[in-house]
């Protein structure tokens, strides 16, 4: 008789090879469960980060507009750069930390970078953002009062100009207040885009002795006269030159012309439209050391009768401020104009301009209107930017002796002008791209104004920290 097979054995292995099998694939897949687990759990707070960065960069545009750099948590870290850390609890209980970091470079971009990092299980998920942004300066109650644009030259007279200078010689040349904090500096960062001229065509409307200029002069006729008496110095004749002169010193007669045509009109008042309205005791000017003026908020209208201001007094102007003094002017206070802010002074009498430093970046955040044929000193200073529409006055400019020379950075229309003892004379050219418009710029700004986007991109958190 034939005797079957055991086959007990063979069912029971082959059940345990399937259960191994089937152990092998479970753990398989909760493994993979859990790499996607954390693969999506990594992903959602990888894009918290990437959100968080994004609200840093938001701060950080806040904090600059708003001029809050060195405060509200805003720590500097060195020259022209500024950092804030802050902490915000995300998903499933975990913290996030970000880290923001401000660099303003030489060419006024502030570089921001926002680096967020959320700790998971000894694991670190991190995102990092750079932003580049520059400011747009704000077309100001200066900027919309500028005539017929004579301000796009230099130094521009109806009847005569007169340069006469002690040794060495008066340098006159262009600048791009964009550049180098609005700091000029003869020769090196300078240019050839100046233009001194007069509409009149008397000969000698245009004098010059003892003069360095790096641009153009041109009459509206008249012949151009000029000193060459020094020739043992050359330094201290009469020099014209541009780009592509092809000499140090003499004059180039390419640079120099007798066709400048243009209407030099009386300024472009500003009105109180839009502006809140106050006023100011004239002896409130004298008897306070430190003048706030203006709003952020507000574009702010002073009435006074005059202004006299000591030499140890500081007026601060914020907003866009309009100051309408129906006497004189005789200004001996240092003015901060905060980034962002304008101030026009408009006088009826004779204006006197002594103060030792006016010198926020750009001119065209300041512009002094003469109302009448008063005329129009700036003596003893050592830094004056801004614009004077005088084009009914003589305007005197008279610098200290000695060195460093006074600057004065912007540009002049006048009756007539003149410039002796130790004064440098830089126009910027951001000046002749203003676009002019009709209507008044007296709303309020903000800060430095607004930021317009440079560059934006992902970077690895590496680069950052």
């Amino acid at each position: 008789m034939k005797t079957l097979p055991n086959r007990r054995g063979s069912a029971i292995l082959v059940t345990l090879i399937f259960a191994a099998a089937a152990l092998l694939i479970i753990v398989s897949q909760t493994k993979v469960l859990v790499s996607e687990y954390e693969d999506t759990m990594s992903y959602g707070l990888g894009q918290s980060a990437f959100h968080l960065s994004e609200s840093g960069l938001e701060l950080a545009m806040h904090a600059i507009s708003k001029n809050d750099l060195g405060s509200d948590g805003w720590l500097s870290e060195g020259t022209d750069v500024w950092k804030k850390t802050f902490s915000q609890e995300v998903a499933l209980g975990y913290t996030a930390n970000t880290d923001v970091s401000i660099d303003l470079d030489s060419d006024d971009v502030y570089t921001i970078t926002a680096l967020t990092g959320i700790e998971v299980d000894g694991r670190l998920v991190q995102s990092a953002v750079e932003l580049k942004v520059k400011e747009v300066r704000s077309e100001a109650a200066t900027e919309s009062s500028t005539g017929s644009g004579l301000f796009s030259y230099g130094l521009v007279a109806k009847n005569g100009i007169r340069l006469n200078h002690n040794n060495p010689g008066m340098k006159v040349a262009s600048y791009d207040s964009d550049n180098d904090y609005g700091v000029p500096y003869f020769g090196q960062n300078t240019g050839y885009a100046v233009v001194i001229a007069s509409v009149s065509n008397n000969n000698w409307s245009i004098n010059i002795n003892n003069a360095y200029i790096h641009g153009s002069v041109r009459s509206g006729g008249g012949v151009i006269g000029y000193s060459n008496s020094h020739h043992h110095d050359p330094t201290q004749n009469a020099t014209v030159i541009g780009p592509d002169s092809g000499m140090t010193y003499g004059v180039d007669p390419n640079r120099m012309s007798r066709d400048f045509d243009a209407e030099i009109t009386d300024p472009d008042y500003p009105t109180t439209d839009g502006y809140a309205v106050q006023s100011m005791d004239q002896n409130y000017w004298q008897n306070n050391s430190s003048i706030n003026l203006g709003s952020w908020n507000q574009a702010t209208w002073v009435n006074t009768e005059r202004i006299n201001t000591n030499q140890n007094t500081t007026i601060t102007v914020v907003g866009d401020v309009v100051i309408d003094a129906t006497r004189n002017l005789n200004l001996g206070a240092d003015v901060v104009i905060e980034p962002g802010a304008t101030l026009v002074i408009m006088a009826g009498e004779n204006i006197h301009i002594n103060a030792d430093e006016i010198a926020q970046q750009y001119p065209a955040q300041f512009q002094v209107i003469a109302k009448g044929s008063q005329d129009v000193v700036l003596n003893n200073f050592d830094v004056f930017t801004g614009v004077i529409n005088a084009p009914n006055s003589t305007v005197r400019i008279a610098g200290v002796g000695g060195r460093p020379k006074s600057q004065f950075r912007g540009a002049i229309v006048a009756n007539n002008i003149e410039v002796t003892n130790g004064a440098e004379f830089y126009y910027d050219v951001n000046l002749g791209n203003i676009e002019h418009s009709d209507s008044d710029s007296s709303s309020g700004t903000s800060g430095v104004g607004e930021l317009t986007l440079v560059g934006w991109r992902e970077i690895p958190p590496s680069s950052v920290q």
